[in-house]
This record gives structure tokens, C-alpha cells and sequence, in this order.
């Protein structure tokens, strides 16, 4: 019949991916993700620090809030909870200062806050201990410190 165009073959001939196709396409993911994967990785450690950073400011800022309305710094004892839940007996507390989910860094540990400080830069010692979760370290493993610029 003119016009009309007639189906030949087999409908079910076309089967989809062969193993071999599958298996390249695999190998070419693999091989993106190894060139790509480390500099999503870092971004996510900047990010992490940046983070860490601006919540040990922000807790700094409402230790020295508690300082303005109580006349006195948080003890060791009562730490940064102290931000959180009126101490007892302090009666100009005009908190919360903060939120409880602040006071655990991005890494999953707590700040570390000490008063009296043991440096004399600042008048409390308030900080993570970064990435590697130990005293020290450089680079994306530097401890993250109020007061530093």
C-alpha cells in the first residue's frame, strides 16, 4: 500500500544495555567521582570550619552577654550550660543566651570553655578542637578559637 510504511522485524529486538556498556559507564563514574570527590570533600571541611567558626563567636558573644548582666563570668563548674540554664543562686541572669544544639561543634563534640582563661588574649578560654577532635593540629585540623581572627 502506498503511503503506509510496514513494520518488519522483531518488536522485542531491542533489549537495552549490554554488560560491557554498563560496565564502561561504571568505570567512567568511578573515574569522575575520584577527580571530583576531593574537592567536594574539602568544600564540605571549609564549610565545617566556617561553621565551627561563626558558633564559637556566637557563644562567645553570649558568654559576654552573661558577663554584662551577672557581673561575673561563667565558673569551669558550671561551664557553658550556664548560657542555657539560670545557675543557681545567680540572681541578674537574664538567659537563655544561647541554644543547647550550640554547644557541640560540627564534629559531634562539645566546645571546650574555661574560665579563669589560660591565656591571657581573652578573658575566658572557649573553643573546638577541630576536625581531628584533638588539642592542636594545622591546617583543616587547627583548633578553632574565640578571639582569633
Amino acid at each position: 500500500m502506498p503511503g503506509k510504511t510496514a513494520i518488519t522485524g522483531n518488536v522485542h529486538a531491542q533489549r537495552g544495555f549490554t554488560r560491557w556498556a554498563v560496565l564502561v559507564a561504571l568505570v567512567i563514574v568511578g573515574l569522575l567521582a575520584v577527580a571530583v570527590g576531593p574537592r567536594l570533600f574539602g568544600d564540605v571541611a571549609l564549610a565545617e570550619i566556617a561553621t565551627a567558626k561563626a558558633q564559637v563567636a556566637e557563644l562567645g558573644n553570649a558568654v559576654e552577654q552573661f558577663h554584662q548582666d551577672t557581673g561575673r563570668y561563667p565558673r569551669d563548674d558550671e561551664g557553658l550550660d550556664a548560657l542555657i540554664t539560670q545557675p543557681t543562686g545567680e540572681t541578674r541572669w537574664k538567659g537563655p543566651y544561647t541554644s543547647d544544639d550550640l554547644l557541640t561543634d560540627p564534629w559531634g563534640v562539645a566546645y571546650q570553655y574555661h574560665y579563669p582563661p589560660t591565656q591571657a588574649q581573652t578573658p575566658f578560654d572557649l573553643f573546638s578542637f577541630g576536625k581531628d577532635r584533638t588539642l592542636g593540629g594545622v591546617g583543616v585540623n587547627k583548633d578553632i578559637t574565640y578571639g582569633d581572627h
